[in-house]
């Protein structure tokens, strides 16, 4: 039987205190590992030992999903629900010709993995609905457990979609065999990562620092370099995934990017994190008015940004004369952007 004091070593070593609505879920699953009993030959003893965890962004359930897995099952499989996609893709094009490919696939993974926690689940297309939906079930089968976390209800997963009804045989068994959990907390884990990360101390914002925080808060790899495309362009970033975004401050606002851009990134992505800050004079005009630009429509827009910098070094950092009327509201704004305080406002709206 697994102890809850495993897992919550492995959160303490990590320096994250869990709160109770995380801890109610822990010893949860707990309950539902004991009495989990696998069979190769009766399937219907491997419809219980699976998890749908859900509720709102970034109240911690990649990181207790990922967690139960590195705490518990050493040959676990966690992949985000695109990168998963992509490897059942992969591997459906590798038995292309066989057949039943799918079956192939699945054989595979039940061999390979005790436990998949695919992050994110969403459904976006009917294929991949129907791949999915006839995998999921055969691996539970297999005696493979599945854990899925997820923003939405079962119910509510590809509403709307084209065809959707084909899909709600998926839906209906995710129910009947799942454990789900709505995932309630009174702070978003997130937030609070990040609001109390020291920026004020420079040995901390250097990037392979940031590059371990950010996988830490978002459970997620992060690229060496990260190309990514706004308005049809192709940028260079020094991380991110579908959801956040990390840029130097010095090459991104030396690009010729406008408005249009920065809109398209507020609307794009969840969180912008912005580090490699130095200060401007009037030879870097071009460079401030981007700057400026972009703070104005993260406020409008109400996006989530974070200065790996410090904050006076930033409110600082236009040391010029013909754009300092503009920027003294900048750096107002920027104060104002980086306090918890704003970033708790946002997460109420």
């Amino acid at each position: 039987m697994k102890n809850i004091e495993v897992v919550l070593k492995n959160f303490s070593t990590k320096g994250i205190q869990l709160d109770y609505s995380q801890v109610s879920f822990l010893q949860e699953f707990l309950d539902l590992d004991a009495r989990y009993k696998p069979s190769k030959f009766f399937f219907k003893n491997n419809l219980e030992g699976n998890l749908y965890l859900w509720g709102p962004v970034g109240r911690g359930k990649t990181l207790l999903l990922q967690t139960i897995c590195e705490s518990y099952f050493p040959n676990a499989g966690i992949f985000h629900f695109m990168e998963f996609m992509q490897l059942v893709h992969k591997n459906l094009s590798e038995f292309s010709g066989i057949s039943d490919p799918l079956l192939k696939v699945v054989k595979r993974f039940s061999k390979e993995y005790q436990v998949i926690f695919i992050d994110e689940f969403q459904i976006e297309d009917i294929a991949d609905a129907m791949i999915i939906g006839t995998l999921i079930k055969s691996m539970v089968k297999t005696g493979t457990r599945i854990f899925l976390s997820s923003n939405a209800l079962p119910k509510d997963l590809y509403k709307d979609g084209l065809q959707r009804s084909k899909f709600l045989k998926t839906i209906d068994f995710i129910n009947k065999n799942f454990l789900i959990h709505n995932l309630i907390g009174i702070e978003d884990y997130r937030l609070r990562e990040i609001a109390e990360f020291d920026s004020s101390n420079e040995n901390l914002n250097n990037n392979s620092t940031i590059k371990k925080f950010l996988e830490k808060t978002f459970g997620l790899k992060i690229l060496k370099q990260f190309n990514f495309i706004i308005n049809g362009r192709k940028f260079t970033g020094l991380g991110g995934s579908d959801k956040i975004l990390w840029i130097s401050f010095d090459d991104f606002f030396s690009s010729p990017c406008a408005g249009k851009d920065f809109i398209e990134i507020a609307n794009k992505y969840e969180w912008v994190f912005i580090n490699n800050f130095h200060p401007c004079n009037d030879d870097h005009l071009d460079k401030v008015r981007r700057f400026i630009s972009f703070i104005d429509i993260v406020y409008q827009e109400k996006q989530k940004l974070k200065f790996f910098c410090n904050l006076e070094l930033i409110q600082n950092l236009y040391t010029g004369h013909q754009l300092r009327p503009l920027w003294l509201r900048t750096a107002s704004r920027v104060h104002q952007i980086s306090t918890k305080k704003y970033l708790q406002n946002l997460e109420k709206n």
